[in-house]
């Protein structure tokens, strides 16, 4: 009898213990043990996301980052209803390696220190084309070309997608004058087809370049536009250029411009 209460006893102190572990839910799933601290990769220039449970342990109410093996780490601390959210900045000039985090949970009853340790990775995200390298459409319609990203990290990898093409083309307004880029999120351990938009303003064949940024390097893609003319961009030329070889065709070359505002795309 004596016997069977101690098993009781232990069952109890072990699932106790178990229960007031520490959690971690997202990017993986585990129980931190002294021997297992590990919580993912996160490739350069990206930010890594750790979700800690409150309700699964000792009802954490708060987290202290005590020490790091990054001078000057960059990280912050968002506390949720359910969780705990710790976010590791890593810049793109980053080491690649193992880096290690002393953080120390406080909880109703009781606090915690852990190590963390997760590894900062290099060349293991991946982008190319996934659609024709030629599209034909029509002046101020748009062409879509897409991209194939992949992502092997634990973490959220962010990648900036710009062209040479004239703000105006990639860019829904005709009127754009500021070049912008697109950013493309591909979450942690997946890859995502992403498509983008240009819009060519002249009649006619254009080759153009498109570079995708991310980790700290970049790939470049050649794309070509065959853009076929409609009326309203043969009477609009005149927004983008001036018939300087014969000025008695000014006045009819406004007067087309003017006509060309009538048309709606």
């Amino acid at each position: 009898m004596f016997k069977k209460a101690l098993i009781m006893l232990a069952f109890l102190l072990l699932l106790v213990s178990s229960v007031f572990a520490v959690r971690l839910i997202d990017p993986l799933s585990k129980e931190f043990s002294n021997n297992d601290s590990f919580v993912g990769t996160v490739a350069v220039g990206n930010t890594m996301e750790l979700i800690f449970s409150k309700e699964l342990t000792n009802k954490y109410q708060s987290l202290e980052i005590e020490s790091s093996s990054v001078k000057n780490l960059d990280y912050s601390i968002k506390y949720e209803k359910e969780s705990i959210k710790l976010y590791i900045v890593v810049p793109k000039d980053a080491s690649v390696g193992v880096e290690s985090i002393s953080a120390k949970f406080f909880g109703s009853s009781a606090s915690d220190s852990i190590d963390l340790t997760y590894e900062v990775v290099s060349g293991v995200l991946g982008v190319s084309p996934a659609s024709n390298a030629e599209v034909t459409t029509y002046v101020d319609l748009s062409a879509t070309f897409k991209l194939f990203f992949v992502n092997n990290t634990d973490s959220d990898a962010v990648y900036n997608i710009e062209t040479n093409l004239p703000a105006n083309w990639f860019d829904v307004s005709a009127f754009a004058v500021n070049k912008k880029s697109i950013q493309v999120v591909v979450p942690k351990r997946s890859s995502l087809e992403q498509s983008f938009n240009t819009y060519p303003r002249l009649e006619g064949s254009k080759e153009f370049k498109s570079t995708v940024y991310f980790e700290n390097t970049s790939s470049d893609f050649s794309f070509k536009i065959n853009a076929l003319p409609t009326l309203k961009s043969k009477l609009s030329v005149v927004v983008y250029g001036l018939p300087f070889y014969s000025f008695s065709l000014l006045p009819s070359y406004f007067l087309n411009g003017l006509v060309s505002f009538a048309f709606v795309n």
